[in-house]
C-alpha cells in the first residue's frame, strides 16, 4: 500500500483538550488532484486532533466544502464520504520503536498505515473497523 504523509513530525498524544479518536478533522493540505482511494494520508502535528494525527482513509478525491473542492476539474467526496473517511487517529502500533502506542477505542482496528517515513510516524494506527475490511 502506497501511503503519503503529509506532516513532518509526530508529537505524540497531548495538546487540545478534544477531539480523540473518531472525531473530525480536515487536513491541511490536499494533495494535487485530490485524495487517491488507493492510498492512506497522515498529517502529522495536527492542531485539530487531541492525538495530533489526522487520517484520511482511502477517500477519493477532496473532501467537500474546502478550496480544492470549489475547483470543477476535481472530483469532490461527500460529506457521508469524508465522515467515514478523514477523522483523528493515533499509533497504535511503533514497532520496537522507542515511541509510545495508544490503544484503539471500540469500532477501531488497528491497522498497517505507514510503512516509510521517521520512526516518530511509521507503523499501525486505529481505522474505522467498518472501512478496513471494504479497502482490502
Amino acid at each position: 500500500m502506497f501511503v503519503a504523509l503529509l506532516g513532518l513530525a509526530f508529537l505524540g498524544l497531548g495538546g487540545c483538550a478534544t477531539p480523540a479518536v473518531g472525531d473530525p478533522c480536515l487536513p491541511e493540505q490536499i494533495p494535487e488532484g485530490g485524495f487517491q482511494r488507493t492510498e492512506a494520508y497522515i498529517e502529522s502535528s495536527s492542531v485539530q486532533c487531541q492525538t495530533r494525527v489526522c487520517m484520511v482513509w482511502k477517500l477519493e478525491g477532496a473532501p467537500q466544502g474546502t478550496p480544492t473542492c470549489l475547483n470543477d476539474t476535481m472530483k469532490c467526496a461527500s460529506a457521508q464520504q469524508v465522515d467515514q473517511s478523514v477523522y483523528c487517529t493515533c499509533r497504535c502500533d511503533a514497532g520496537n520503536s522507542r515511541f509510545a502506542n495508544c490503544t484503539c477505542p471500540s469500532g477501531y482496528t488497528c491497522t498497517p498505515v505507514l510503512e516509510q517515513g521517521s520512526e516518530g510516524v511509521r507503523g499501525s494506527y486505529c481505522v474505522k473497523s467498518e472501512t478496513v475490511t471494504l479497502s482490502e
